[in-house]
């Protein structure tokens, strides 16, 4: 990390380990260990059954696991520049350059720089049969430039980020990019502050989409959720139990696909050794499924579709999104643009504020432009949107044919906290919301 052309942090983390999950009686238990010896792992795997055991005595329900096939596997992700062969401190003088380029001008009051690679060896067995071996390379980068200008303070930021190596920073040019960050900050302190106005047409662009998405139709898809398992530290859904029923537009599709090569979600089997595949959530605006473990699948009675992860081995795996978006549509973005006569081009995700139910949401914006008679016009700052899931879902009247997925490297669930890497986004959306600004 780099502020302020000071490195803040530089850290090289390793570690290898194993992480046993044991069902016994019908109840869970789970235990890891570094110590890798044969005596370290017998240990573990002992106290993985007398936690479960113990466990047995208490649940309710014993646990029931939907049927999966045992495959036998092995797969990596491509990384053309492996993380390893750019040394510790070429990776922070890049760092030291791109953050000095947010330094536009004297407008930039603060410049960060954070990077982060991952290397990751997996390594799934069960007692069914599987064998599956993953080697996934991650890397990701965040810009940020804060700017003042008398009592007016603005920033602006972007996170590039892939399943991949080093190569991420020559198929962007991060030195324009920073720049442009830079430019964007010093532009929003010349913005005028948006104005609230109710039930406003709204267009949405892939990134504020993005997190949209994650936060209104991701974590209520996970099954665990559903069930009411996470109410105690995350809350519950308010669409639990209407499998099948209309809860929006025409227009309103969105899937989670782990099989995209290139995204942070990318994967092809999950932590229990289910095979990825597309899952489709919500078609057409009828709710269709959820992200399911093989516990849950066999509490709805449907097939297990590999969505359980944990970040470490240190970890019991959870119900995860792993890219999670938006369906696409047949229009062009200019001709979305165009044909609104009056609304707001909503643009780039800032911090969501989302209820126990993921009913009622508000997302803020780094930018807006407003819409009239087709064309952009005003530029705004200090936007925010605001709605229902269901009304907001019905709202949907139009979508792009081209999605974009993001990367968001922060996706937080359970306790201890799991803060994963996911992929969110889809095309440009069309809908109406409540925009927040001054009165």
């Amino acid at each position: 990390m780099v502020a302020d052309g000071k490195v803040q942090q530089g850290v090289i983390n390793r570690k290898r380990g194993i992480g046993v999950r044991t069902l016994v009686n019908g109840a869970w238990g789970f235990q890891s260990t570094t110590d890798l010896t044969k005596r370290g792992v017998r240990q573990t795997v002992e106290i993985a059954f007398k936690i479960a055991k113990a466990s047995s005595r208490h649940v309710p329900k014993p646990v029931e696991l939907a049927p999966a096939k045992a495959y036998k596997a092995s797969y990596k992700t491509e990384a053309r520049i492996d993380l390893e062969d750019v040394a510790f401190e070429d990776k922070l003088k890049h760092l030291v350059t791109w953050e000095k380029k947010l330094h536009t001008s004297k407008r930039i009051v603060r410049g960060l720089a954070e990077y982060t690679g991952l290397k990751i060896n997996k390594m799934f067995v069960n007692n069914e049969g599987a064998n599956i071996k993953f080697s996934n390379s991650l890397v990701w980068l965040s810009l940020k430039a804060d700017s003042k200008k008398g009592a007016v303070a603005q920033s602006y930021e972007k996170t590039v980020g892939h399943s991949g190596g080093y190569e991420l920073f020559k198929k962007n040019n991060m030195e324009k990019m920073a720049v442009e960050i830079g430019h964007k900050a010093e532009a929003l302190l010349k913005a005028k502050a948006a104005k609230t106005e109710k039930d406003a047409t709204v267009i949405l662009d892939n990134d504020y989409a993005a997190l949209l998405v994650h936060e209104i139709v991701g974590h209520p898809s996970e099954a665990d959720r559903v069930l009411g398992r996470e109410a105690a530290w995350a809350g519950t859904t308010w669409w639990a139990g209407k499998i099948g029923e209309k809860i929006g537009s025409e227009q309103f599709t969105a899937y989670d696909d782990p099989t995209i090569p290139g995204t942070l979600g990318y994967y092809l089997y999950d932590d229990e050794g289910v095979k990825a595949r597309r899952k489709v959530l919500v078609k057409k605006g009828v709710l269709k499924g959820h992200m399911h473990s093989r516990e849950t699948a066999a509490v709805f009675g449907v097939k297990p579709n590999a969505g359980m992860r944990a970040i470490t081995f240190e970890y019991i795996p959870l119900i995860r999104m792993s890219n999670t978006f938006f369906g696409e549509g047949d229009w062009k973005k200019d001709e979305l643009i165009e044909e609104t006569k009056h609304g707001y081009l909503v643009s780039c995700m800032r911090h969501p504020s989302i209820d126990d139910k993921r009913y009622n949401w508000t997302i803020s914006a780094q930018e807006a432009y407003e819409i009239k008679n087709g064309e952009l016009t005003t530029h705004l700052r200090d936007v925010a949107l605001t709605s229902t899931a269901p009304k907001f879902f019905k709202s949907i009247d139009a979508a792009t044919k081209k999605v974009e997925i993001i990367p968001l490297p922060g996706c937080g669930k359970g306790d201890p906290m799991q803060s994963l890497y996911v992929g969110n986004g889809g095309p440009y959306i069309r809908g109406v919301a409540t925009v927040l600004g001054v009165r």
